[in-house]
């Protein structure tokens, strides 16, 4: 089996919340010995990506990636109440039937809280279209996090971070 875990950001920025929070699920798996492998919409043309060119040698490689990989997780700051159009843009590009079987834990960031459960939502219906193993989503929201300074989760976010990695890592483990 596969030790990598593919890693899809939704967020265009180098320095965002949900980034973070990938990181530091990333951080949990690494621990166990599985290798995070990440990518964004900025690793990739843009003409490749609205195009669907996944002939394009960089878009080529992420969907070898994860095809190969032993699970996915997506992260994505929620704009409009569901996850953003630049993780959209990338899953795309994925091939119906390359996730099957596969665990899949989706990531948001939120402002306000009744955006948890929609994206939570969004999340749920991408991965069944997928028929990947949902394993839940992890919501947190923008004050249960800082990146001032040293960038950091509160203890309520840091349990529930640490509670869907493990989720992950027992859903992998049961396979």
């Amino acid at each position: 089996m596969s030790r990598d875990i593919v890693f899809v950001g939704g967020s265009p920025s180098s320095a965002s919340r949900s980034r973070f929070v990938a990181g530091a699920v990333a951080k949990e798996l690494e621990r166990a010995g599985f290798t995070a492998r990440h990518f964004s919409l900025g690793d990739f043309d843009a003409e490749d990506v609205f195009h669907g060119r996944t002939h394009a040698p960089k878009i080529a490689s992420f969907v070898d990636a994860v095809k190969s990989a032993a699970a996915i997780v997506l992260s994505t700051p929620v704009y409009k109440a569901t996850y953003s159009g630049a993780l959209k843009a990338v899953v795309d590009l994925i091939p119906p039937d390359a996730l099957a079987g596969k665990p899949a834990l989706g990531i948001a960031t939120i402002r306000l809280e009744t955006h948890g459960p929609e994206v939570d939502h969004a999340y749920r219906a991408l991965f069944a279209f997928f028929q990947a193993k949902a394993v839940g989503s992890l919501i947190v929201r923008d004050e249960e996090l800082r990146l001032e300074v040293e960038p950091a989760l509160n203890d309520a976010a840091r349990d529930r971070t640490a509670s869907a990695a493990k989720a992950l890592l027992d859903t992998l483990e049961a396979g």
